[in-house]
Order: C-alpha cells, then structure tokens, then sequence
C-alpha cells in the first residue's frame, strides 16, 4: 500500500471521530452551567436634604415656609400645605405628590406635550440628581409615556375622555458579561428600579415615584437555574390548569421601596397563558429565583388552609339569620345580628396561588387581612385556593363578598372577569354581575360591601386607553349595586406579595381608598409589560367607581379613617373610570 493511500485512510478514519469529539463537546449535558452575579446593595441613605430639595422643586425653586417633618418609623414625611415628599427609610427611595393635582378628577388641567413633558421631566430628574449614574454595572434609559385619565359612563361607544397628567417613565437595566465577555443589559422587576415623573397643569410636577438601591460591588458569581428547569418548574406548580403557552426571560429582582433589600439577585420571569373555563388567559407574570438568593415568593410559614366544606358558614355576625341559601334557611336561633351595612368593619379575601402558578397570592392576600385584622377589623372569610369559589362571589354573595365592607382578590382575570374553583363554572363573568346597577338588584353593595380591589390582569381593559377592545363600562357598570369603588388593573401584571398589605397600609393611614390602591401600583408593578394591546405594553392601575352626581366617592376613604359616603343607589347613579400609568 502506497504511503498516499495509507494517508488517506488514515484521514478517513479520523475525520468522524473530530465530528463525534466537536458533537461530545457540544451536547447540552456538557455545556458550563450559565453563571450571573449577585450584588451587594448599600445600606439605604434617608436624605433630608434630598427630601427638602423635591419638594422645594414642587414650589418652583422656593418653599413659602420651612417644611412641616414628621419622622415616622419606616418613612419620614416632609409637607408644607398640600405638596409632601415621603423618604421610605427601608430603601432611601422617595415618593412625591401635589395632594390638591395628583389623580384629581375635578381638575381639567392644560397640559404639555409628549416632547416637552418628557424635557420637563429630564430636567426635573437631573437638577436633583435623582436618577442612578450610569456605572459599570447598570444603565437607565427612557420606558415611555403613560397618563393619568378619566372617562365618564355615557350611552356612546366611548365617551370622551380627560387626561389629568403626561407621566415620564424611566428603568433601571442590570449590565452583565457573559463567558466570552460580551455585555449584556436584563431588565429589572419587582418595582424597585423605576423612575416615574407626573406632570399636569401648565408642566408642573405634581407626582413622582423613584427608588434604585446603589450597587457597592458582585458578592458573589452564582450558576443559575437553567431556563429548562425554570420553565418546567412552574409547568409543574400549576397542576392541572391547561397552559397554552409558557416563555421566559432573564432579569433582576429589586424590590418595592418599602421593603428591605441586601442582594440584587437574578430571577426567571415566566410569561405564559391558559385557557380557563373555554377563554384564554394570559396568566400574571411570576418569578422564580435563578440562584440561591432567592427572591423566596413560596410563603412556606404561611398556615395551610382547611378543606372546606359546602355547610360551612361565616363567623357569626356576618350574615342575616334565616336567611336562605342554597334552598336551606340558615338556623334562625343561632345569632346572626347584623343587617345590612352593620356597624362593624369587616373583610375578606379570596385568592388563586401556586396550585395555578402564583406563589405571591397567599402572602399578598394575607397581608390584606393581617394589616386590617390589626387595626381591629373583624376578618369574614379568607379563601384561596380550592376554597375560592365561585360561588362566593354570584349565588351565595350575601354570605361572603356582600357581608363584608372591603374585599380582596387575587389571581387571574382578564378583561371580561377573574378566576375561581368550584362550585360553578370556575370565571366569575362580566355578565353574571348584571347588565346595569339594579338588574339585578342584590349583588355588591346591595348588602354591605363597599370596595372591591382586582389584584390580576384587569378586568377593566378600555378604548379609552388601549385598543382592541370596548368600552369598560359596557361590561361592569352592572356591578354597582350600591358599591362605592371598584379597583383594578388594565393590563397584564406582576403576581407579588405585597399589594393587598400596602393598600391596607395605606388606607388605614388616611389615604382614599383610589389613591392607595394607585400608589400601591406604582410601588409595585413595572411601567410596562411584553404584551400588546389591549393588555399592554403600558400597565395602568384603575379605579371605576359609582356617584350620585357629586362625584364624592372618588375621595371615599376606609371607615374611621375620613370621610365615606352614603351608598350610590338610585336612578341618578353615574359612573367614572379612573385609571393611572404603573
């Protein structure tokens, strides 16, 4: 054999063992698990000067008079007059509002536009220094405009609508290299690294939301969680639920500024839709941690719930004796002394938690009952899960929902309503709460409730404010049965655990129950999504409420913590949908 043909052979024979050595290397069971850093954050800094200097900015540059600082345990508030800058000594970030222009309905207020808002709101942000520095770790960049509007209930297609305030939003990215030293920037989630700058009438500032906790350097490179094992961790957490779509993506976890934080860790978003009950439910985001520090959204201190049983009733005093239900007339001696609209302050919950992919729900819905519990509200019923029903919320509402003064859920839900367990179909629909107030005539408020807040992905999607859909009123104006407040989203969210303890704060501080639950928002949802219309890309918090011409439940607040008004019943009822940019 020829010294050319013994080559060739030789060739022959190695080129498939390069092919199968190059196929070895490349198997994705060979491959480096991906790594990330995780961040040191600095202890957080309660400025006063910084404090004084927002709020001087809010008078146009001079204060009439020195500031009024009240030094709370978490916040310290600096006011003079109606205008007030809170510092939140648990992350340094600020919150500012003009009290008599911020979400104020009364007001038709002449506003800039998009171009010299968003230069007013540049200008606002850098004199005061109040955005993060670029630095080798993260970068801020612009996330878009949003509004503050209002739309009154008309018999047309879409009643004309007021916008109240042109909002600036900005976002903190993350920048990280990857193994071949590439940059790349990953967005940050959890409420904590965003920037928001309202500005109403004639480009005065009159709301702004801020908080980034400065980076001291990497405490550690961790290997993440692969997006595999994220992506089928939460398609087994969900159980039986009929995902229809399920991606994900890399981020950052910095929380709302109320909260402390020691590590800026990364986190898996997972974006996925189902179908429920026949429609199809784009699901509230959820997070699972990429390493071992967390964030851990699974409350595994919270109590597991009992099973229910179909017999069970409320506490006693939540309901009128003999009442039937069901066809069964409660016992009439047992003692049910309350009537309607009693003088006791009652709440409950109702959630869907991890069993559908939302480990947030069962800490946020507790915190709700836990805060209002404290301040010595009775609490009537705290469902989640498998005891969530339906049922709860159409057939038997005078023994739960409509016994009770303030409701929360969370969940899912869409623009046409929110999802429960059985008994029944398992989606309270739009239409089960009646086409107009009075049809029929005994569901919320027509007993006791007041306010309802949506903790989900709507229901109040609106042509006032996105496309693709109709007209929010068309589809809830039936829910007002003498209810004061219906809150919600309009827009696909964040599942969290902190909503329902953070509206209840707040409330209980004095707030009105629509400027708690939008400031809430602000703390805790992004200021977009990765959706389309009608469920995105901007995330608005919403407030549709009901008034008898005087437009005075708007500034409803909680019993014993200001003014709240009669039930809004009658013939002369109106409507007004209420919504702000997250």
């Amino acid at each position: 054999m020829s010294t050319e043909t013994k080559r060739r052979k030789q060739s022959m024979w190695y080129r498939p063992c390069c092919i199968l050595a190059i196929c070895i290397g490349f198997a994705p069971s060979m491959l480096p698990a991906e790594q990330l850093p995780v961040f040191k954050l600095t202890d957080p800094e309660v400025n006063y000067n910084k404090a004084n200097a927002v709020l001087t900015s809010l008078y146009g540059g001079s204060l009439p008079f020195a500031a009024d600082i009240q030094d709370k345990r978490d916040v310290v508030i600096h006011r003079v007059e109606n205008k007030e800058v809170e510092l939140n000594k648990a992350s340094g970030g600020i919150f500012a509002r003009d009290v008599t222009q911020l979400w104020n309905t009364n007001l038709k207020p002449l506003l800039p536009d998009q171009t010299k808002t968003r230069k007013l709101a540049d200008q606002f942000l850098s004199q005061l220094k109040l955005l993060p520095n670029n630095q080798p770790y993260t970068r801020v960049s612009f996330a878009g405009y949003s509004e503050t509007g209002m739309a009154t209930d008309t018999t047309s297609a879409a009643s004309a609508k007021t916008i109240l305030d042109r909002q600036v939003n900005y976002q903190v990215e993350v920048v990280v290299k990857s193994g071949q030293g590439r940059e790349r920037a990953l967005p940050v989630v959890g409420g904590g690294g965003k920037f928001k700058v309202a500005v109403g009438d004639q480009g005065a500032i009159i709301g702004y939301h801020g908080v980034w906790r400065p980076i001291t350097g990497v405490s550690s490179n961790e290997e993440i969680m692969s997006r595999a094992e994220a992506e089928s961790q939460f398609k087994q957490s969900v159980g039986k639920l009929h995902l229809t779509r399920v991606e994900s993506f890399l981020a950052y976890y910095a929380a709302p500024a109320f909260e402390k934080q020691e590590h800026l860790a990364p986190v898996w978003v997972i974006k996925a839709e189902a179908n429920v009950a026949g429609k199809r439910l784009p699901l509230r985001y959820t997070m699972i941690a990429a390493t071992k520090y967390g964030p851990n959204f699974n409350q595994h201190d919270l109590v597991p719930q009992m099973s229910r049983q179909v017999a069970m009733l409320p506490p006693l005093g939540a309901v009128n004796f003999g009442e039937v239900v069901g066809g069964i007339q409660l016992n009439p001696s047992a003692v049910y002394p309350l009537t309607a609209d009693d003088a006791v302050n009652e709440a409950g919950t109702s959630w869907i938690g991890a069993s559908q992919g939302l480990p947030g729900s069962q800490a946020n819905a507790q915190g709700f009952v836990d805060r209002l519990s404290a301040a010595g509200w009775t609490i009537r019923f705290n469902w989640g899960e498998g005891n969530a029903w339906e049922s709860d919320w159409n057939a038997n509402d005078d023994l739960w929902v409509d016994a009770v003064d303030f409701a929360f859920y969370t969940g899912h839900a869409n623009s046409d309503g929110w999802v429960f367990n059985a008994p029944n179909d398992t989606f309270l629909h739009f239409s089960e709460v009646g086409a107009s107030p009075g049809s029929p005539d005994d569901l919320y408020g027509q007993q006791d409730l007041e306010w309802i807040a949506i903790a989900a992905c709507g229901p109040h999607q609106s042509n006032h404010f996105t496309t693709g859909i109709g007209n929010a009123f068309d589809r809830w104006r039936g829910i007002f049965d003498g209810l004061h407040v219906f809150l919600g989203y309009g827009a696909i969210t964040y599942d969290n655990t902190s909503e329902g303890s953070r509206l209840a704060e707040l409330t209980l501080a004095g707030w009105t129950v629509i400027d708690a639950w939008f400031r809430t928002a602000w703390e805790i949802q992004p200021a977009t999504n990765t959706f389309g219309a009608p469920n995105g890309p901007t995330i608005y918090a919403t407030a549709m409420y009901a008034h008898m011409g005087d437009n005075a439940t708007r500034n409803d607040h909680i019993w014993g913590r200001g003014a709240t008004v009669a039930d809004p019943i009658g013939p002369n009822q109106m409507r007004v949908l209420l919504w702000s940019g997250t």
